[in-house]
């Protein structure tokens, strides 16, 4: 494919400072490079979001269902833009629909299917909602609540997840409508064909695929003195007054609530993989409660302190700290964990923190690149794939096997290999300090290859994370 319009220069600048292996960063490690000043955490299946106290939205994990508009792994935290919308909260869904709210109280959708049948990959507004202050998302249908404390619901209703007397006659609405007998709501939560809502008053209403003659919502057995609640796949798990957790199985029935109690009292919870519940309490620490284990087993995750939210994936966890600290733990298969390795598929059992991105800057203009650097054996690199898009250069990479590159930049020919220390430039074998490596569907080089060989003058700030490329005549 052809790059852009920059020309480069074949004159060997070299400004580096490469002395930074890669690893990943523990919970007692400083925190110099952490993504910083979060205030604001929600995981789905294999995405992760967190919101700064600038209003900045960063996304990583699986790009497919992000919202952000490209199929790329982001093993780094990405800012997440939207020309018209500043998000305060997400809500993903058990399948592949998300929900968000911005700032000014509207609602904006992803993951479902446009009037062309396509899924749509970025945020499309729900028109005839507004003052909303958060939303839920089941499998296939969406709940908001507005800042009276009405629920309003849209989507699919073949289970009653919206409005249970009208299965029948409307197993679908594509446009939100108010849903009748819920006043005075505080919050909500929807999973699967399951919704659930918390009133002002402290009881826990379900509707949906739960088990009741009742046309209406039902209180949940047990369902009072409630001033938290969350749901996954059924599972409703709630704080009461006492800071007492419940738990209920609404897919095996309407059944009194499981309670733990723990040494002190909790604050909020979340639904871990596994037949785990996290839990936070009073004093900010974290506990894991196994409830598959008779007795349950309680035991508390080392090295989080002072947490004020917690959010679970698919085998993965988010944990906030008051700092603004993100911290990650679980699996990492599709760089959920945020901690910018493509290569640590496995993850980590303890927390890590999530760090934040590697810039890239090439004549001063900050590049947004879906595959961003990354840190490995002391080595800087940078993909193939975005960067030489945007110099003249002309690359060709082999698909099919996914291992070798070309490039080409005026009379310049250079031939990597995934994994080899030898790169042929114009038919002579230059040795490279570090091979080639592959991943998320792009080759990436070593970052000292563009200056020694290429000849762009680079520079690597380990203090700001920042790459800086000048191609300019003028840069020695």
């Amino acid at each position: 494919m052809k790059v852009s319009k920059y020309v480069i220069p074949l004159v060997v600048c070299l400004c580096l400072g490469l002395c930074i292996p890669f690893h990943i960063t523990s919970a007692k490690d400083n925190t110099t490079h952490a993504l910083e000043s979060i205030s604001y955490i929600q995981t789905s299946l294999g995405t992760s979001y967190a919101i700064d106290k600038d209003g900045t939205t960063w996304t990583w994990g699986v790009g497919r269902n992000s919202g952000t508009g490209d199929n790329y792994v982001h093993v780094s935290p990405l800012s997440f833009t939207t020309p018209t919308a500043s998000f305060k909260m997400f809500a993903p869904g058990t399948d592949v629909y998300t929900s968000a709210v911005t700032k000014e109280g509207l609602v904006y959708t992803w993951g479902v299917d446009d009037p062309s049948g396509q899924k749509t990959s970025s945020p499309v507004q729900v028109q005839g909602l507004k003052d909303i202050a958060t939303t839920a998302t089941g499998t296939h249908h969406f709940l908001a609540l507005d800042n009276n404390g009405q629920v309003w619901g849209w989507g699919d209703n073949t289970e009653g997840q919206l409005d249970k007397s009208k299965v029948n006659t409307t197993p679908f609405y594509n446009t939100p409508v108010h849903l009748s007998g819920l006043d005075e709501v505080k919050s909500i939560n929807a999973s699967d064909n399951y919704s659930i809502a918390l009133k002002k008053d402290g009881t826990l209403w379900g509707w949906g695929s739960v088990s009741s003659p009742s046309i209406s919502p039902t209180l949940l057995i047990g369902g009072k003195q409630i001033v938290s609640a969350t749901m996954s796949y059924g599972k409703v798990i709630a704080v009461n007054k006492n800071g007492k957790v419940l738990y209920w199985d609404l897919t095996s029935g309407m059944h009194a609530p499981k309670t733990y109690t723990l040494k002190l009292p909790v604050t909020s919870t979340d639904n871990g993989s596994a037949g785990v519940i996290y839990a936070i309490t009073t004093n900010g620490s974290v506990w894991e409660i196994d409830r598959q284990s008779n007795p349950p087993v309680i035991t508390q995750v080392k090295g989080l302190q002072k947490i004020v939210q917690i959010s679970s994936g698919n085998s993965f966890t988010l944990a906030l700290d008051q700092n603004g600290t993100v911290h990650s733990w679980g699996i990492n298969s599709a760089g959920q964990l945020g901690i910018g390795s493509p290569f640590a598929s496995d993850g980590t059992p303890t927390p890590v923190i999530v760090q934040k991105p590697i810039t890239v800057q090439l004549n001063k203009t900050e590049l947004r690149m879906p595959n961003l650097p990354f840190l490995k054996q002391s080595a800087v690199y940078v993909p193939v794939r975005g960067l030489f898009e945007k110099m003249n250069a002309t690359v060709i990479w082999d698909r099919k096997n996914k291992n070798n590159v070309s490039i080409t930049s005026g009379t310049t020919s250079i031939h990597l290999t995934k994994g080899k220390n030898t790169a042929i430039v114009n038919g002579k074998n230059i040795p490279l300090s570090s091979p080639p490596q592959y991943a998320n569907e792009s080759i990436f080089i070593p970052l000292r290859f563009i200056s020694e060989t290429i000849g762009a003058h680079v520079n690597w700030d380990s203090t700001n994370y920042t790459v800086s490329i000048d191609t300019s005549n003028d840069h020695h």
